[in-house]
């Protein structure tokens, strides 16, 4: 499945609409790609038959989410990693909101 949360080594919000440009914005839409991934999480775990595969797969995915949220508390991030991360996470949430 393609909605890996790993940074791209150069954005490409492929169909993700524009990036926000604030580190609070980009903040925001990585929570949201969390809340995304805690339902997919709770939807596999309530499944009449889980898949453990998936469910550990979805949990890693959602892990890395919450560092680079935490990276993007530090202060040590510069505009132009900002703006990847908010670029990968834009193109992540259109993908993860696809119907």
């Amino acid at each position: 499945m393609p909605d890996e949360p790993a940074i791209p080594a150069s954005p490409s919000p492929a169909g993700g609409g524009p990036a926000p440009s604030d580190a609070g914005a980009v903040h925001d839409l990585v929570r949201q790609v969390i809340a995304l991934y805690t339902e997919r999480i709770l939807a596999e775990r309530r499944a009449t038959y889980p898949d453990d595969g998936r469910l550990a797969e979805l949990m890693e995915r959602q892990r890395a989410c919450i560092a680079d949220q935490q990276r993007l508390r530090s202060a040590e991030l510069g505009p132009a990693e900002v703006e990847r991360i908010a670029a990968h996470y834009a193109a992540l949430h259109a993908r993860l909101t696809a119907p």
